[in-house]
């Protein structure tokens, strides 16, 4: 059985920063320094229950990637960093 994500519901504001991103969480008052592919997830997830495989479904629709388990590998372990940063919870 997948596991589900969904973005913290709190909310966050984006702010590109050269090829950093920072993603401010409003609940804990935190700024967050981000890479790719953490924003492309954050986008792609949107206020929707999802699984890695999913997120990686929705990203190869607009980038030109492989689907395979070693991308949803990549993926879920995004993920389990932004559920310890609090900013995508598993439901």
């Amino acid at each position: 059985m997948s596991n589900l994500y969904r973005a913290a519901p709190d909310g966050l504001i984006q702010h590109p920063l050269d090829s950093m991103t920072l993603l401010f969480q409003r609940s804990s008052g935190i700024t967050h320094m981000v890479a790719d592919p953490v924003p492309a997830i954050m986008e792609v997830m949107e206020t929707d229950c999802v699984t890695a495989n999913d997120v990686v479904q929705r990203l190869a629709l607009s980038y030109d990637m492989e689907v395979g388990m070693e991308t949803i590998d990549i993926v879920l372990a995004r993920l389990e960093e932004l559920c310890a940063l609090g900013l995508v919870e598993r439901v």
